[in-house]
């Protein structure tokens, strides 16, 4: 494809953490990009610094005729909006997370609807069976989502699981140039510090900021991730967008696993807060580990991650400390 310059592209869900940063790199590499987002999770003050240089539509994908006219005259779609939150939200609103197979359907056949060139579908680390995910077992290649039979580990892995079996029959039936890209636990700045939806890296910076203590940790610290920078999956979900149009998923993530309680003390480390761990194994705390094979990502794209786990979490709290205090409970104001 040869870079985007000129390019008219949409991002779904493109005011949240990891679609406004993908809007800043597009802007970045002068495409024409329009952004589609119903504002519930996602914030304007995400696209502040290119707000002028983009079109931005107000929207639910839910609504078919919404997807479709928000993709008129588009060439490449980034397809990211999902229904999404925190472990204990997406455990107990599993109607609410299911809503993202509609939004994937009305957004994969307005593609094909209006003939859009490329569409690139984000998927999810959480496609991948519960019973692979163990500390000794190998880094998850992407073919392991169907080989010892499909078992995600939540229903909002089964929403972006049948997103990739969607857009794998539209690359059948139509003949449709997709890429899917499947994120393992994106951090960084923009990223929601709600106490309500936060992710574990948010949640603990958040806390440790504001010196909780004793500093509560769900699980018992032994549960391992590979986390990676949001910069870095942008790089990847660039490359993916030129290179990919099989519809054949692949890993974008870190190859270096981290425990929980490696995690927690960096961050209470990073933020100078001296205090005890408290681990509440009573919480929800998702499966005991998951790491990602990249081999397939460096193959076939040429991306690894650049960005080590202490320097990207430095920035995140930077940024956190500059433009997050004050905003936490605030549902409009929240980051």
């Amino acid at each position: 494809m040869g870079g985007f310059e000129g390019t008219k592209v949409l991002v779904t869900g493109g005011a949240g953490f990891i679609g406004s940063h993908l809007v800043d790199r597009l802007v970045e590499m002068n495409a024409n990009v329009r952004v589609v987002d119903d504002l519930s999770r996602g914030k304007l003050g995400n696209l502040q610094s290119c707000k002028d240089r983009i079109e931005f539509v107000e929207g639910n994908l839910m609504n078919k005729e919404m997807a479709e006219s928000a993709l008129v005259g588009i060439e490449m779609c980034f397809h990211l909006a999902a229904i999404v939150g925190s472990v204990e939200f997406m455990s107990s609103n599993p109607s609410e997370i299911l809503q993202t197979i509609s939004i994937n359907y009305n957004v994969i056949d307005s593609c094909r609807k209006v003939g859009v060139d490329r569409l690139l579908y984000a998927s999810s680390a959480c496609t991948y069976p519960v019973n692979l995910q163990k500390a000794d077992l190998p880094p998850l290649k992407e073919e392991d989502v169907f080989v010892h039979g499909a078992n995600p580990d939540s229903d909002y892995g089964w929403a972006k699981l049948l997103g990739e079996v969607q857009c794998q029959a539209y690359h059948r039936s139509y003949g449709m140039r997709i890429a899917i890209v499947r994120p393992f636990n994106p951090y960084g700045p923009r990223e929601s510090f709600n106490p309500k939806d936060s992710h574990v890296i948010p949640s603990l910076i958040r806390r440790a900021v504001h010196r909780e203590t004793p500093f509560t940790v769900w699980g018992d610290g032994s549960q391992s991730r590979t986390f990676e920078y949001v910069e870095d999956l942008v790089e990847g979900i660039i490359l993916a967008a030129e290179k990919k149009v099989d519809a054949d998923p692949i890993n974008l993530g870190s190859s270096t696993s981290v425990t929980i309680k490696e995690l927690a003390e960096l961050i209470l480390q990073l933020t100078n807060h001296d205090t005890t761990i408290s681990w509440d194994t009573s919480k929800p705390s998702g499966v005991s580990s998951r790491k990602a094979s990249i081999d397939k990502a460096d193959r076939s794209l040429g991306w690894k991650p650049k960005t080590p786990l202490l320097e990207g979490i430095e920035k995140t709290i930077n940024w956190y400390l500059k433009n997050g205090i004050g905003k936490d409970h605030d549902p409009e104001l929240s980051c």
